[in-house]
């Protein structure tokens, strides 16, 4: 394990962001990022077989035995990340035989003015790869990926730890406000998918990664773009074959309702009930309201909206927490882009999609949200309360 674990402040949609260097670690493990074309800073070819194995006991490398290909030379070795090329001398690697094995060292930014190739103690120049151009995603929605995994591990026993370490009284009275930064970044995040994609691959694509869920969204995202709608429509996938085909799924303790055969085999199954589901998504009429605290579930008609989302654009392939996940996750924020409409006040009100039981909990016992008929667990209340947590750093 590397001896140094720094924090990077990053500018984000409301002020800087507190981004500590496990996160780009996290990432490189989930091989979370576009690998197609990937390429060395000094123009090399490089493919990834292994990434390694996340070194979280020893000192040395941040990650062990990887395969690699610059240029067609394979190579085998260990990956060290950083924030920038410039902390591989900072933090003394160049001068550190545990680092001698190093084959990439991976940064997350580019430095500001070129640097001569970082070397180990017995002078090798390591090849150099910056990954923030080839993030599927923005970093924040990588640390608020992280986080819901990490509220997700909290067990039972540990609901009043997580409690203890809030802020009642502010979660209580920004929570709105809190619900209403998310919106207000996954808006943003819609309009750069439909900026770098067609309207239709935008929603295929982000449908894809909302059913691989954090663990394997890396994955469901690569073959949206390698399986593009055309492909679905016509029927000329096979579900089991796109599964085969991918031999880096996270399968270990997943409930056999999220495998992603399973998930791969029920999106196929939505293309052949209805191949023209996202023109059907497109049409539908969203009720507009303004004043997302004076609304609610029925004055905004979400019940009917939501059947209509079920039984007419779904055909009730999903149901249970999945299909609100999927709609507040994946469609709305796009449809908001696409129609140029704020429909915050339907996305606060909507029903709670998967959210981690810690989560509920903690909503619960202080008052936010599901502990009356009159405040039902909805999900602009949680996601307030979850983008607390993160804005604090609270879970890791």
């Amino acid at each position: 394990m590397a001896s140094f674990q720094g924090v990077e402040e990053i500018p984000g949609l409301y002020g800087s962001l507190r981004i500590e260097e496990k996160v780009i670690q996290q990432i490189w493990a989930d091989q979370d990022f576009n690998d197609l074309e990937l390429h060395t800073e000094c123009g090399k070819r490089l493919i990834i077989s292994n990434p390694g194995i996340w070194n979280r006991a020893e000192e040395g490398p941040d990650f062990k035995n990887a395969s690699l290909s610059i240029d067609q030379l394979k190579q085998e070795g260990d990956i060290e990340i950083h924030f920038y090329s410039s902390d591989w001398e900072n933090h003394g690697h160049n001068r550190d035989a545990n680092y001698n094995r190093v084959a990439l060292h991976v940064t997350l930014f580019p430095e500001a003015k070129k640097r001569t190739p970082c070397q180990t103690m017995k002078g090798v120049q390591i090849p150099l790869l910056v990954l923030l151009p080839h993030l599927r995603q923005s970093l924040e929605e990588h640390m608020e990926s992280i986080a819901i995994e990490n509220l997700s591990a909290y067990v039972a026993k540990n609901t009043g730890s997580l409690y203890s370490r809030i802020d009642q009284i502010e979660v209580t009275q920004k929570n709105h406000e809190l619900a209403k930064e998310r919106w207000l970044k996954k808006k943003q995040f819609a309009q750069k998918r439909l900026q770098k994609s067609k309207q239709e691959e935008a929603f295929h694509q982000c449908f894809l990664e909302v059913l691989g869920y954090r663990r394997n969204r890396a994955i469901m995202s690569k073959i949206g773009q390698s399986h593009p709608t055309q492909e679905w429509k016509c029927g000329g996938i096979d579900p089991d074959e796109v599964f085969q085909s991918e031999k880096s799924w996270k399968l270990k303790g997943l409930r056999p309702a999220n495998h992603p055969r399973k998930r791969l085999r029920q999106y196929g199954e939505l293309w052949r009930a209805n191949p023209n589901w996202i023109e059907d998504l497109l049409k539908i009429n969203i009720p507009f309201d303004g004043n997302s605290e004076g609304s609610n579930r029925n004055n905004l008609g979400i019940h009917n909206l939501k059947k209509l989302w079920i039984d007419e654009i779904l055909c009730g392939v999903w149901g249970g927490t999945r299909v609100d996940t999927l709609w507040v996750d994946a469609c709305l924020p796009l449809l908001a882009e696409v129609h140029r409409r704020d429909y915050f006040p339907t996305w606060f009100h909507w029903f709670a999609g998967d959210f981690p039981d810690p989560l509920k909990e903690v909503s619960r016992s202080m008052g936010i949200a599901g502990h009356s008929r009159a405040k039902p667990f909805s999900n602009g209340p949680l996601q307030g309360l979850l983008g607390y947590c993160i804005k604090k750093g609270i879970l890791g």
